[in-house]
């Protein structure tokens, strides 16, 4: 029931058209010259774009960037679900809209912050032996760190919460 509760009330949640959206339709404008560059790398030197693309700007895969492998007790993921050992470590790429308005990061909220997650990505993930091969150190520098935070912050467009109906 409560699982269900959520669900009903995310989808009262109606986000409006980002600056990315609005940069994609032709305001170009509508993205920081700071923001355009974190879009280059995001789209280039971060490789972000292999695991989050499309509208949603997720692959809707399983990928394992050693969150919560590292523990006493290793967070095997998909594995719990699927018995795959192929899967341990693996979970669900989320989609970016919004990306802004929903911290902590990862799937435990270990990750507080956009920068944290930027980090996270830059120095290849948490190592471990199933570590997705998609996952490789980056070598950004701090200003493009900054850059693709700038990008990332734009993915998010201003909110309004629906009024959903009452009911009986």
């Amino acid at each position: 029931g409560i699982g269900k509760a959520i669900a009903s009330f995310e989808r009262t949640i109606v986000s409006g058209p980002s600056p990315y959206d609005r940069f994609l339709q032709g305001d170009k404008k509508a993205l920081s010259t700071e923001a355009q560059r974190g879009m280059e790398i995001f789209n280039g030197k971060g490789t972000c774009i292999a695991c989050h693309s499309g509208p949603l700007l997720s692959d809707q895969s399983f990928h394992n960037l050693g969150i919560g492998m590292n523990a006493a007790k290793p967070d095997i993921g998909r594995e719990a679900v699927t018995k795959d050992a192929k899967d341990r470590g693996r979970f669900k790429t989320p989609g970016l809209r919004n990306v802004a308005n929903t911290y902590p990061y990862m799937h435990d909220g270990q990750t507080p912050t956009l920068e944290a997650v930027v980090e996270l990505h830059n120095k290849g993930g948490i190592p471990n032996p199933d570590l997705d091969s998609l996952i490789k150190p980056l070598g950004l520098t701090d200003t493009e760190k900054n850059e693709l935070v700038a990008f990332l912050e734009a993915l998010t467009g201003p909110e309004s919460v629906v009024t959903a109906p009452k009911l009986p």
